[in-house]
């Protein structure tokens, strides 16, 4: 058995009557030999050979400017710059598939029909024979003719258990004779190689401990490796992608590896949690394996394809936007780096605290083929400007809305706030409306202004307001929520008359965790406190602050067909003058299928939208107009 066809998977899948302990083996196997074509391809193909030799070709080529002021780490990025100036250069590289080959390790394992065990890789480093990966000679040796330390920094691992006389680390010996006997620079010096686990504090796959005990003593000028993890953790990564993306190729070198890494662990690890019975391991791993495929192009990479079919029409004359709170949406990585970690203390995570709550764990796992449900329900919405909640900022939105553009709060919290914004409109993003959290304590406002400096100026902020006040009076002393959600009611008035004020076009749209067709009652109480939301911002004072929720205005429809609730929460909002811009019947709602719903993990929340026109363009008809126009 060669590779696994869908037939085999799918044997596999129905075995029936075969014995667990034989199934379980059967899937081993199978998840073993699902790596046949990585091994293959980087053992045999010159295109392998060709991009190991051109990342270190191009490191090499830099190393003068490198040399020059500033630094490759992320744990030197506060340091003084007189300090930093002052420390000698160093480069740190990754070992294995960085530096070392060790694809016949894996070789070996799949001509057995085994998966990677820790035993047989022990026995692969006693060996001491892997051989070089293209390339990573020439600029080793050229960092150390240029003065440069350089230093191995491995997840290899000093294991008790296989220590041998007179070695306290049998791994650091075998991983040293190797380097040796390869003549690489600095491989006699016992400093130069630091293995997992050698302190105390080294015990973790995550390599920063590592890397700042090294940026205490060194000015680290260049950074090559295989894993994500080689050059910053990847729940930094997650939050600064934008900003560090632009790493690579300057001061970070990265080396393909299809075989196994950070990337395959976010696939494979959530298959198994902790406590899953060991035999059940094997075909987890594969059905998610399968399951992560994706088989329908995302819209982006359509539009490349069809003349920007989907890119924004300033002909058109017609702008959507709409809301969409998607639950918890993180990158598959931030989420294997998140969930082991999860804060179990009734789902409280701070604004500055890069954390989830255990009980949204197993809601957060998403496949691949989650995603791509999601993005056929966000195409379906067909929104030039969509407000986002809890979403983990641009990455994990454009798993959404691929080929959107993004404006987001900075909140460490996953649960930003966010606009996705569809390629070609002219926008700006403003300044986070921070007083609404107040102090971080509760989400920040995103506010972004289209068409800017222009006669169709728009300015929105998109909201999600303190949850659990849903249709209380906001006076119920009973409720800390309501008094939460009390604290917020101010703030945001004093957005919405700050905007009226300004003569400008504006609307807030989000989660507004408030049923506002069901606040009942005046404003105040006996006691002089506020009871409803609505009447204290829809007070038209300034004239421009008379609102218009949109939702008001619509009949309730649900976001699938056993769903229990029978109000809105989230809205559009506008204010007296973009709500003179609203295309009659335009409103949308995009439902879930009850099939999708059970069978994939979407969100607890359905879009809302709504059209405008745009007054210095042409007035064409709205997008829903136009499809029963074309349907009669």
């Amino acid at each position: 058995m060669n590779r696994l066809s869908g037939f085999a998977v799918a044997a596999l899948l129905s075995h029936g009557a075969m014995a667990p302990a034989a199934v379980a083996h059967e899937f081993e196997t199978a998840v073993a030999r699902e790596q046949l074509h990585a091994t293959l391809w980087m053992q045999t193909s010159p295109e392998y050979r060709a991009l190991t030799e051109q990342t270190y070709r191009l490191a090499t080529a830099l190393l003068p400017q490198l040399a020059g002021p500033g630094t490759a780490a992320m744990e030197q990025q506060d340091m003084d710059a007189a300090r930093l100036a002052a420390l000698p250069t160093a480069v740190i590289v990754d070992l294995d598939e960085t530096v070392l080959d060790n694809s016949f390790y894996q070789a070996r394992q799949l001509r057995l029909g085994r998966p990677y065990d820790e035993a047989s890789w022990q026995a692969w480093m006693a060996e001491s024979a892997a051989t070089l990966v293209p390339g990573a000679r020439e600029f080793l040796e050229a960092a150390a003719r240029a003065g440069h330390r350089v230093f191995y920094l491995t997840n290899r691992m000093c294991v008790p258990a296989v220590k041998q006389a007179g070695e306290a680390c049998a791994a650091r010996a075998a991983t040293q004779r190797n380097l040796i006997a390869l003549g690489l620079p600095f491989a006699a010096d016992n400093d130069a190689l630091l293995l997992r686990r050698e302190r105390p504090e080294w015990d973790s796959n995550d390599k920063s401990v590592r890397r700042a005990w090294l940026a205490e003593r060194y000015r680290i000028i260049a950074l090559a490796g295989d894993d994500l993890g080689d050059f910053v953790d990847s729940r930094v990564y997650a939050t600064r992608r934008a900003e560090l993306a632009a790493r690579f190729g300057v001061r970070w070198f990265v080396l393909p590896n299809a075989i196994y890494g950070s990337w395959e662990r976010a696939i494979a690890e959530p298959a198994c949690p902790p406590g899953t019975p060991v035999q059940q391991c094997p075909e987890r791993v594969l059905e998610r394996k399968y399951a992560g495929l994706v088989t329908t192009p995302p819209p982006d990479a359509q539009s490349l394809q069809n003349a920007g079919r989907y890119l924004w029409d300033a002909a058109r004359g017609g702008l959507r936007i709409a809301t969409w709170n998607v639950e918890y949406v993180v990158e598959p990585s931030t989420y294997a780096a998140l969930a082991p970690t999860c804060v179990a203390d009734g789902g409280r995570v701070r604004g500055p605290d890069r954390s989830v709550p255990c009980d949204i764990v197993p809601r957060q796992n998403r496949t691949a083929v989650d995603f791509e449900v999601l993005r056929r329900y966000g195409a379906q919405i067909d929104g030039d400007v969509i407000a986002l909640q809890e979403v983990d900022g641009p990455g994990p939105a454009s798993l959404l809305f691929p080929g959107y553009e993004f404006c987001f709060t900075s909140r460490p919290n996953v649960q930003k706030n966010g606009f996705a914004i569809r390629r070609g409109l002219p926008f700006r993003c403003e300044p986070e409306y921070r007083s609404l959290s107040i102090d971080d304590r509760f989400r920040r406002g995103v506010v972004v202004t289209l068409f800017p400096d222009s006669a169709d100026e728009i300015r929105l902020m998109n909201v999600h307001l303190k949850s659990g006040c849903f249709n209380e009076r906001l006076s119920d002393t009973s409720k800390a929520d309501c008094a939460s959600l009390d604290a917020q009611v101010p703030l945001l008035e004093a957005w919405i008359d700050e905007q009226a004020r300004a003569g400008r076009r504006f609307g807030v749209l989000g989660d507004f965790n408030r049923r506002l067709s069901q606040e009942t009652g005046p404003l105040w109480d006996a006691q002089g406190r506020r009871q409803n939301l609505w009447a204290e911002i829809d007070d038209g004072d300034p004239p421009g602050a008379d609102l218009t929720a949109t939702t008001l205005q619509q009949p309730f429809v649900k976001c699938i067909a056993d769903d229990p609730y029978d109000a809105y929460i989230d809205h559009v909002v506008l204010g007296r003058d973009l709500a003179r811009q609203v295309v009659p019947r335009s409103w949308i709602r995009v439902s879930y299928t009850l099939e999708d719903a059970k069978q994939h993990r979407l969100s607890d929340h359905c879009p809302v939208g709504i059209e405008l026109r745009l007054p210095s363009r042409t007035a064409a008809p709205s997008r829903r107009q136009g499809e029963r126009r074309r349907a009669r």
